[in-house]
């Protein structure tokens, strides 16, 4: 069994407060649970409303099957116009 993560810098230009931004990464973490087998959770920037982290988990027994989920998670990232990628890491353990 491997496990891959992708950690995510996102930035989210479109919010005005945190209320606003906890709405747009609800929404971003339902679709992506609904297209994709994954965990996610944000784990930094909790306090800015303009910025924020997210760790996206999922589990295989084929390592290039987790660099392909973890791709097309980062595709459908970016296809959402309310956010940016400003960075990203992949890693296998």
């Amino acid at each position: 069994m491997q496990i891959g993560i992708c950690v995510i810098w996102l930035g989210i230009p479109g919010t005005f407060s945190l209320k606003e931004k906890r709405q747009v990464c609800l929404s971003l973490f339902s679709h992506l649970r609904k297209n994709f087998n994954i965990s996610m959770v944000e784990i930094g920037q909790q306090n800015s409303y303009r910025k924020s982290v997210i760790a996206v988990v999922t589990v295989n027994t084929e390592k290039a099957h987790l660099y392909s989920t973890l791709s097309k998670v980062v595709e459908f990232i970016k296809k959402d116009c309310r956010l940016n990628i400003e960075n990203y890491t992949t890693e296998v353990l």
